[in-house]
C-alpha cells in the first residue's frame, strides 16, 4: 500500500515511491484552475482561484466545468478558451431572463452547487481594488479586507487564493492592471501588501503574492523582453514581494509572463533561485502565471515548481529525466515544494468557515472605501448640509464600475446606489436624476474610465463625449449659481486639467467594491471625512510620464530607460508638476504639524534605529484622519539618487482640537541603495535631510542628521586629500577630475587650500604611492602629478618648474 500524505515527514516517502510521471504530472495542473488529485498517495486536487477583490465565481465555474463536477449542454467545457463565454453568463446573474434555456440551466445548477459550501446562499462580497486600498495608507485596513477575503475564500472551498496580493509597480499609468496594483512607491508597498498575506493566511488559505517580476504592462505580455538595470529591480521593483515574503510569510509566489533580459520571468533561475529562494529564505512554492510557462523543463530547472493550467502533457519532463537534461532531484524539489504548502490548505487541514457573513464583511468593504477614496479638489462646496438636494448626471452615477475586468473581477449581487444612499440621507424628494431640481444644491456626474488585463490603455484621454457632457453641465450649474461635483470611477489617472478647472469638488473613487457608492454618499454630506491619500500621482499631461518614450516598448521589447527614477521621483528630477502628487488628499478638516525633533545629530547606522518625532494638531471643527509623511534626501552621495523618497509614514486620527505625537522609525534599510559594481546594498556615511508634511510636494518641516558609519568606497565628499594620496587608483581619479578652471591664477591666489593640497600630493606619493607601482606604472602616474602639479605652480606663480620635486 502507497503512502499517505499526512504530514513533512511523509514527503520523502512518497517521493521515493512515485514514479517520475506522477511526479511530472504532480507539478502540471490537473484543471483548468484546480492541481492534480492522486488518491493513490491521499494527495487531493486543491482549488486555486483569483480573489484579490473577492472570490472569482467565473473561474470558479470554469473549473467545475473543466473537471466535469458540471456539465454545459452548449459545449463550453471551462477552457481557458471559454471562460468568455462564461463572463456573459455571470454577468447576467441578476437578469436571468437574458439567458437562453440552457444558460439558465448551467447558472442554476452552479448556484445550487455553491449553496453545498455556503447554506445562507450569499454570493461573495466585492472589496476595492487594491489602488484604493494603497490609497488608505493604512496597515490594519488593508489587513481586515485579507482576513475578510479569506473568510470567504474558506467558506467556498478555495484552497489558495490567486493575487493576494497584486504588487507590481504602476510604472505608467496607461497599464491596463494598474488598477490591480498598489503603488507607483515600493516603500508604501512593502509597508501596506503583506498585511493582505496575512489577513488571508489567519483563515487558513494561502495567499499569493504576482507577479513575479517586473510584469508592468499587458502589451505583448506574454512575449515582451524586459530590460531594466539590476538597481532599478532592487531598489524598485522587487521590495514589495521581499516584504511579503519575510513579513508576510506568504507560501506562495506567482511568476509573470514577460521575459526580463532574454530570460522568462517562470525560467529565471536568478530571480527564482538565487533571489527568492537564496537571499530572501521563501520556504513556499512557486506557481506559474497561466500559461507562463513556455518551456516545462527549463521552469522546474530554475524553479517554478508547479505549471498552471492543465491538463497538459507531461511527457517533456519525463524525457528529459530520462537522458539527463532535468535532474530527478529537481523534479523532486518541485513536488516537495508544493506538497509542504498543500498540508496546510484548507483541503488538507479542513476548512475553518462553513458560511459567510455578509454583514462583517459589508462592513470591512465600507472601511476600506471610506479610508482610501481621495477628495482632490473641494472649492469649499463639501460637505453638502443634509437638507440640501443632489442632482446626479451619468450613466455611471446610478451604479458604479465596482471591479475592474479581468481576473480581479468579481461577480456579486451585492451592490450599493449613490442615488439611493442620498436619497436616504436628504430624502428622494431632495435627489434628481438627470435633471436640475428645484432643491439642487449641487450636480454630480460620474465619470467612468475603464482599466483591464490583457490590454493597456493607448492614451490618458477622456472619451470625448464624456468630458463634453460634464463640461456642459457644469456651464449650466454655475449659471445658475449651483456647484459641480465630478466623481472619478477610473481605473487609474487620467488627464484631467480642464475638467479639474471647472470642477468645484472631485472625488476619486477608483473600483471602490460593493460599498463605494454609500461611502460617496456619506461623503457628499460629511458624515465620512475624506481621509485617502494618492498611492500613485496623477500627471497634467501623459507626456510628463517617466516611461512616456519607453512604453509599451518595440520589436517584443522594453527598455527600463527611467531606472530609479519612477513615479514621483521622475517629477522631482525634473521639475515636473504633477496635477496631484504623490501622497496628496484633502479633508473636511484642518491639520497643523509642528515640534519636529530627532532623537540625535548622528545615527550609526550599523547598529540601532534612529527616530523623528512630530507633534500634530487637528485644526478643525470635525474629527478625520492625516497621513504624516517622511521623506528623506542623501545631500551628497557616490551613487545617482532621487531628491527625495519615502521612508516612513502614519496615519493618525484626531478629534478636534486633539493634539497627538507621531514617532517615525529610520533603520540602516532607510539609507541604503543598490551598488551594482559592489554587488550588495550600501550605506554612505554623511548628511542626510528629513522632510516632513503630508504630501510629496507638500513637506513644510525639515531637520538634518549625519549618518555616521563605515563607508562602502572608503573615499567621499569629506574624505582628507592624504588619505586618497596614498591610494594610486584613488589619487589617479582625482588628478584625471580636477577641474581646469580652479587652475587659473586668480583661483589659487583665492584658494590658499591649494597650495597645501599640492605638497600634500607630492608627500604622499613619494612614501605612499612610488615604492608600492612598477617602474612604468609609477612613471605614468609621476608624470600626471608633475602636469598637475606645474599646472599649480604656474598659476601661483611662485615656484620654478624644476623645483618641484
Amino acid at each position: 500500500m502507497a503512502t499517505k500524505l499526512k504530514d513533512r515527514e511523509s514527503i520523502r516517502e512518497i517521493l521515493g515511491e512515485m514514479t517520475v510521471e506522477e511526479k511530472a504530472r504532480l507539478v502540471t495542473g490537473g484543471s483548468s484552475f484546480g492541481t492534480v488529485s492522486m488518491e493513490k498517495y491521499g494527495i487531493p486536487a486543491a482549488l486555486l482561484i483569483d480573489a484579490g477583490g473577492g472570490v472569482n465565481l467565473r473561474q470558479y465555474l470554469s473549473n467545475l466545468l473543466n473537471t466535469g463536477v458540471l456539465k454545459a449542454r452548449n459545449g463550453i467545457d471551462g477552457s481557458m478558451g471559454t471562460l468568455s463565454n462564461l463572463v456573459y453568463l455571470m454577468d447576467h446573474m441578476e437578469e436571468p431572463e437574458k439567458l437562453d434555456e440552457n444558460e439558465r440551466e448551467l447558472l442554476e445548477n452552479f448556484l445550487i452547487y455553491l449553496r453545498k459550501f455556503v447554506p445562507c446562499g450569499d454570493m461573495p462580497s466585492c472589496f476595492p481594488v487594491n489602488s484604493l486600498l494603497a490609497s488608505t495608507w493604512n496597515p490594519e485596513t488593508i489587513l481586515e479586507t485579507g482576513r475578510q477575503v479569506g473568510k470567504e475564500a474558506s467558506a467556498f472551498g478555495v484552497d489558495m487564493l490567486l493575487g493576494t496580493p497584486c504588487i507590481n509597480i504602476q510604472r505608467d499609468p496607461r497599464g491596463g492592471r494598474g488598477f490591480e496594483c498598489y503603488s507607483e512607491d515600493p516603500y508604501l508597498i512593502s509597508q501596506l501588501a503583506y498585511h493582505y498575506c496575512l489577513g488571508v493566511q489567519e483563515q487558513g488559505v494561502v495567499a499569493d503574492v504576482k507577479h513575479f517580476a517586473v510584469n508592468n504592462q499587458e502589451t505583448n505580455r506574454q512575449t515582451i523582453d524586459v530590460k531594466i538595470s539590476e538597481r532599478a529591480m532592487r531598489e524598485i521593483y522587487l521590495p514589495g514581494f521581499q516584504a511579503c515574503v519575510q513579513k508576510g510569510g506568504v507560501k506562495n509566489v506567482m511568476t509573470s509572463y514577460n521575459w526580463i533580459h532574454g530570460v522568462a520571468a517562470a525560467h529565471n533561475q536568478w530571480l527564482i533561485q538565487d533571489v527568492l529562494r537564496g537571499e530572501w529564505g521563501f520556504d513556499g512554492f512557486v506557481v506559474s502565471d497561466w500559461g507562463g510557462v513556455y518551456d516545462q523543463v527549463k521552469a522546474l530547472k530554475a524553479g517554478n515548481d508547479l505549471c498552471m493550467p492543465g491538463p497538459r502533457s507531461v511527457e517533456c519532463i519525463v524525457e528529459a529525466v530520462q537522458n539527463g537534461r532535468l535532474e530527478e532531484k529537481k523534479l523532486d524539489e518541485a513536488v516537495e515544494n508544493f506538497l509542504k504548502v498543500l498540508l496546510e490548505m484548507p483541503v488538507m487541514k479542513g476548512r475553518k468557515y462553513t458560511d459567510i457573513d455578509s454583514e462583517e464583511a459589508r462592513k470591512a468593504a465600507y472601511r476600506a472605501a471610506a479610508e482610501g477614496i481621495v477628495l482632490l479638489k473641494n472649492e469649499g462646496v463639501l460637505p453638502l448640509k443634509e437638507t440640501q438636494g443632489i442632482s446626479f448626471f451619468g450613466a455611471y452615477s446610478k451604479r458604479f464600475v465596482e471591479s475592474g475586468v479581468g481576473s480581479g473581477r468579481v461577480h456579486t449581487n451585492k451592490t450599493s446606489s449613490l442615488i439611493e444612499t442620498a436619497g436616504k440621507i436628504a430624502g428622494r424628494d431632495r435627489v434628481y436624476v438627470d435633471e436640475i431640481g428645484e432643491h439642487t444644491a449641487a450636480v454630480v456626474y460620474t465619470l467612468f474610465s475603464a482599466g483591464q488585463e490583457g490590454a493597456d490603455r493607448e492614451s490618458l484621454q477622456i472619451a470625448s463625449r464624456d468630458k463634453e457632457e460634464f463640461l456642459e453641465l457644469a456651464r449650466e450649474a454655475h449659471g445658475k449659481g449651483i456647484p459641480a461635483i465630478l466623481v472619478l470611477n477610473i481605473a487609474g489617472p487620467v488627464e484631467l486639467l480642464e475638467l479639474a478647472h471647472h470642477a468645484d469638488a472631485i472625488l476619486l473613487v477608483y473600483f471602490p467594491g460593493q460599498e463605494g457608492a454609500h461611502v460617496v454618499g456619506d461623503m457628499l454630506y460629511g458624515r465620512v471625512n475624506p481621509s485617502g491619500k494618492l498611492a500613485q500621482t496623477f500627471p497634467r499631461h501623459l507626456y510628463d510620464c517617466p516611461a512616456y518614450d519607453n512604453f509599451p516598448g518595440e520589436n517584443e521589447t522594453v527598455t527600463y530607460g527611467e531606472g530609479i527614477f519612477v513615479g514621483y521621483r521622475y517629477y522631482d528630477r525634473h521639475r515636473i508638476e504633477p496635477l496631484y502628487p504623490f501622497g496628496y488628499g484633502l479633508s473636511y478638516t484642518t491639520f497643523a504639524l509642528s515640534g519636529l525633533r530627532l532623537s540625535g545629530e548622528e545615527f550609526p547606522y550599523e547598529c540601532g534605529t534612529f527616530t523623528v518625532c512630530v507633534d500634530i494638531t487637528n485644526t478643525g471643527d470635525r474629527a478625520g484622519a492625516e497621513t504624516i509623511q517622511l521623506y528623506l534626501r542623501d545631500e551628497v552621495s557616490v551613487q545617482m539618487k532621487p531628491e527625495k523618497e519615502l521612508k516612513a509614514f502614519q496615519k493618525v486620527f484626531l478629534e478636534p482640537g486633539e493634539t497627538k505625537t507621531v514617532t517615525l522609525t529610520l533603520t540602516r534599510e532607510s539609507l541604503s541603495s543598490f551598488d551594482e559594481e559592489l554587488g550588495k546594498w550600501v550605506c554612505e556615511p554623511g548628511y542626510f535631510t528629513v522632510l516632513v508634511g503630508t504630501s510629496s510636494r507638500n513637506l513644510p518641516l525639515s531637520a538634518r542628521f549625519q549618518a555616521v558609519g563605515e563607508n562602502p568606497y572608503a573615499y567621499g565628499a569629506e574624505t582628507e586629500y592624504k588619505k586618497i594620496a596614498r591610494t594610486p587608483q584613488a589619487l589617479k581619479v582625482l588628478l584625471d577630475t580636477i577641474p581646469e578652471e580652479i587652475l587659473s591664477e586668480e583661483q589659487v591666489k583665492r584658494q590658499t587650500a591649494y597650495i597645501a593640497f599640492r605638497f600634500t600630493l607630492k608627500e604622499a606619493f613619494e612614501t605612499y604611492v612610488a615604492p608600492k607601482l612598477e617602474s612604468k606604472e609609477a612613471k605614468e602616474l609621476f608624470g600626471l602629478l608633475c602636469k598637475r602639479l606645474r599646472q599649480l605652480d604656474a598659476a601661483e606663480n611662485r615656484y620654478k618648474e624644476e623645483e618641484v620635486f
